[in-house]
């Protein structure tokens, strides 16, 4: 064959070869680019994954956060509750045992020896001397009162300090005058003070270690006075007065009332000071009844024993003291004689 034919016949084949190589050329390279694609793709898949499940552990950790916070929540309202259900029941148990004293149900006050002895030693008390108390609501005259039986005025320079408001904050001790005496006298701050509580008045103030107690109203008898005698009652070594204070102004008053208004008796004529007068004895005896009638009710409803009450006011207080007579004077002389009547027998170890 000539050798034009052969390199014809050559060149006829390696035509399509060559075709066929650059063919499998591309597909090598289109193979190998979609191996790059898929390789990125799974490592954009692999990172996605990652992600998911990065977000995935975040999820689980917001909800562990969030459920541990809802449980600290409900841990907190649930003491929250008990707190307030804890301090509930104590406010409750508290009133009960107020109602209970107002009722009649005593509360139990049974002092300690170191109490005892630690109450003893505030006061100073003094073996061989009787120690009187004279206690009542705030603005009740227990100053007034406390001078006039010492036989003092309120201005006497040794006199218990007076006033409208409760003047007294602190337990107060004052000696007795009268020769050879062996009392002291205390003055006690005022019941339902904001500093002392109705019922807390007794035990607080260790008014269990005075040998007497003189209770002191005024308008009218308070739960803190019913309180204090049905208190006192748990003591047998503790004597107990009650007295009616300042019986001439409201005596005074009551007779006012009934009057025409605007009457003044230091510029009336004669006829009508002759009728205030009247109307005044007549008011006199009513009070006296009532107030009487009153305190024996009021002890009998809240099942405390029966007790005298004394009506007194500190002008005629004072003229007892003296030896001269007054106009206002009710029970002043009979409560100063049984008040000296005690002491002398409580020496002389009788009661």
């Amino acid at each position: 064959m000539p050798p034009g034919a052969v390199a014809g016949r050559a060149a006829v084949v390696a035509g399509p070869v060559q075709g066929s190589l650059l063919t499998i050329a591309f597909l090598a390279y289109k193979l190998w680019g979609a191996k790059r694609d898929l390789s990125t793709m799974s490592k954009t898949l692999d990172t996605a994954k990652r992600d998911i499940e990065e977000e995935k552990g975040a999820s689980r950790a917001a909800k562990r956060t969030a459920e541990n916070a809802r449980r600290r929540q409900e841990e907190s309202e649930r003491a929250a509750a008990e707190a307030a259900e804890a301090l509930q029941r104590v406010e409750e148990a508290r009133l009960a045992t107020e109602r209970r004293w107002f009722k009649g149900v005593r509360p139990e006050c049974h002092p300690s020896e170191e109490d005892i002895v630690r109450m003893k030693a505030a006061y100073r008390y003094s073996p061989g001397f009787l120690h009187l108390a004279v206690i009542g609501f705030s603005g009740s005259g227990k100053s007034s009162f406390i001078n006039a039986i010492r036989g003092l005025s309120n201005n006497d320079p040794v006199a218990a300090p007076t006033g409208i408001v409760e003047t007294t904050d602190a337990v107060t001790r004052y000696t007795d005058p009268r020769q050879d005496s062996q009392i002291f006298w205390y003055d006690i701050p005022g019941a339902g003070t904001r500093n002392v509580p109705d019922w807390q008045y007794f035990n607080n103030l260790g008014l269990y270690i005075f040998d007497c107690i003189i209770v002191l109203i005024d308008n009218r008898f308070l739960d803190s006075d019913l309180a204090i005698l049905r208190a006192c009652e748990q003591f047998t070594n503790i004597e107990v007065f009650v007295a009616r204070s300042k019986s001439d102004q409201h005596i005074n008053n009551m007779a006012l009332d009934m009057m025409p208004r605007g009457f003044d008796p230091c510029h009336a004529d004669d006829e009508a000071r002759s009728r205030f007068q009247q109307i005044k004895s007549e008011t006199r005896r009513k009070f006296i009844d009532e107030t009487r009638h009153d305190v024996q009710a009021n002890l009998e409803s809240n099942n405390i024993s029966p007790k005298k009450v004394y009506i007194v006011c500190r002008d005629a207080m004072h003229s007892v003291w003296n030896n001269s007579p007054s106009p206002m004077a009710i029970d002043e002389e009979e409560l100063q004689n049984d008040v000296a009547e005690f002491v002398r027998r409580r020496l002389h170890g009788d009661i």
